[in-house]
């Protein structure tokens, strides 16, 4: 079967990734070919076009790790599955395409109720911030949460989240565009990037104390998060949007007694042997319960793929950026 897809053959940068035709192979007895409507594009989509992903996918390379769409084929062992299900899945990469092989193991039906745009871009997003926030940060009432990066796909859904579960939640942005993304979800304190230092940025607040940090960032921001954490308050590592990796002083953590936490919330993690689709099921409850209205994506044709990757590198983007197939176009 032929189908189009980005492909990269070296690593990179994203400069070298090109849509093209090509084949697809036979479903083994475990996985599902899914129909992609839509693909949800992440920060790790270009660490790993870039060579500088964690754990390095093999060449030749497709990016793409979450969908939604439907079930075109399943394999001899599928049980659970009929064709025609709408479906939201998570790719071992290869969802910058057509359709894509996925295990079943990974695949949850979709949300009558929630379209194809939203469902794939609540998956990576949001089951990070469910699990992150809810599993690990133990986010109660009244909880001061500070969000870092706030405007990002996954700074919205932690925003809606941490509301969703009574907190109080302060949005750090780099515009005021970025910072009225935050406010339209939810979020109750503002704070605009000054030289981005977070310093000078929330001197404004004073001696301003969060019971969790939110850090999606990295860098000098990690490092200066623990001057503004509570006491036994919770550091929560997302990622490294800056680019840099910093160097945590011990002492302070310490002095504040606090836990900083490392969140990887995925299945091809080296190492977690025990992951599982559980937390969707606590976004879609808190989606069924209006709690959370989902972060609404920008959308581009799968042809289009470079412009919303360039975006996100840049850190240009506000909100989520998807893509959409011919399939998604028809609907």
């Amino acid at each position: 079967m032929k189908i189009n897809l980005v492909k990269q053959n070296d690593f990179n940068s994203i400069e070298s990734l090109e849509f093209s035709e090509h084949d697809i192979d036979d479903l083994s007895e475990n996985e599902l070919l899914i129909n992609v409507h839509c693909c949800g594009i992440s920060f790790a989509d270009i660490l790993a076009c870039e060579g500088k992903y964690q754990d390095t996918p093999p060449l030749p390379f497709t990016p793409g790790l979450e969908v939604s769409g439907i079930v075109e084929a399943i394999g001899s062992n599928v049980k659970d599955f009929n064709v025609n299900d709408e479906v939201v899945a998570l790719c071992n990469w290869g969802g910058f395409a057509e359709k894509v092989k996925v295990d079943s193991k990974f695949v949850v039906k979709k949300l009558k109720k929630m379209p194809f745009d939203l469902a794939a871009c609540m998956t990576i997003n949001y089951g990070t911030s469910y699990y992150a926030l809810i599993d690990r940060g133990k986010i109660k009432p009244g909880d001061k949460v500070l969000v870092l990066g706030a405007s990002g796909g996954i700074g919205l859904s932690a925003i809606e989240i941490c509301k969703a579960r009574g907190c109080h939640v302060t949005a750090l942005a780099s515009s005021e565009n970025k910072l009225s993304e935050c406010k339209s979800y939810g979020a109750d304190e503002l704070v605009l990037t000054k030289n981005d230092n977070l310093k000078e940025s929330l001197a404004p607040l004073g001696r301003r104390k969060f019971d969790v940090i939110y850090d999606t960032v990295g860098g000098s921001y990690t490092t200066d998060s623990l001057s503004f954490i509570e006491w036994e308050g919770r550091l929560l590592i997302m990622g490294f949007a800056s680019g840099d990796i910093s160097s945590l002083q011990t002492n302070k953590i310490l002095l504040k007694g606090c836990d900083v936490l490392g969140i990887f919330w995925g299945p091809f993690a080296r190492g977690n042997k025990h992951f599982n689709l559980d937390v969707l099921n606590g976004v879609n409850d808190l989606f069924n319960k209006g709690l959370i209205k989902l972060s609404k994506p920008t959308m581009f044709h799968i042809a289009d793929f470079l412009r919303p990757m360039k975006e996100i590198k840049e850190r240009q983007s506000i909100g989520k950026l998807c893509l959409y197939t011919d399939s998604f176009k028809r609907r």
